[in-house]
């Protein structure tokens, strides 16, 4: 799904309101090819992406040289997420994708062990990569109950719990969105 960007939000993660956050995607998303929405910046994808943590621990990722975007190959993220596709958008229900995708792109790269609850934070934008031009992150906190998950993609990621103020020491091998989020939820001033 792409979200025309007339008006990009600034670059950074802004914090808001699931409802007027999936206002915007319900009104002004729409369809469009990947080939075409992959080189072009002035159509941002629309990206669910989850950040997984239970208590005081995040789940931090590591991708490998077998993921299919070779920009992200042996990046550290601390979060997950994918492409929102027609399939998540039955009746053309363009404001309910964002939820099925997301729940899609969540249980099709972890196995979550614990029961968890989840909600929209804020939405995450980075003009300044190559990946982040042409995606606009809808940022999800997914809190489990216990920090039991596991990756299933094991050939694309690995990773496992962290204590959220380790997070920092993994910032220079950080993709962009996540350098982000780790300084909005854990700056490094706060860090081990």
């Amino acid at each position: 799904m792409i979200l025309s960007c007339l008006d990009p939000p600034r670059n950074g993660f802004h914090p808001g309101p699931s409802r007027e956050i999936l206002a915007l995607v319900a009104g002004r998303g729409f369809f469009a090819e990947r080939s075409r929405a992959e080189v072009d910046p002035s159509l941002k994808q629309i990206i669910p992406y989850a950040v997984v943590v239970s208590g005081d621990e995040v789940f931090v990722f590591h991708r490998t040289r077998e993921g299919a975007e070779s920009r992200l190959h042996e990046k550290v993220s601390i979060g997950v997420g994918g492409h929102i596709n027609p399939g998540d958008a039955p009746s053309g229900d363009v404001g309910g994708a964002v939820e099925r995708a997301f729940e899609r792109e969540l249980h099709e790269e972890l196995e979550l062990e614990s029961a968890y609850r989840r909600e929209v934070v804020g939405v995450l934008n980075d003009d300044v990569e190559p990946v982040g031009q042409v995606h606009l992150g809808i940022v999800f906190r997914v809190e489990l109950a216990g920090p039991r998950a596991r990756v299933k993609e094991a050939d694309n990621l690995v990773g496992g719990f962290l204590p959220c103020r380790a997070v920092s020491g993994h910032r220079d091998r950080m993709e962009s969105w996540s350098r982000i989020l780790q300084e909005h939820f854990w700056p490094r001033d706060r860090g081990a």
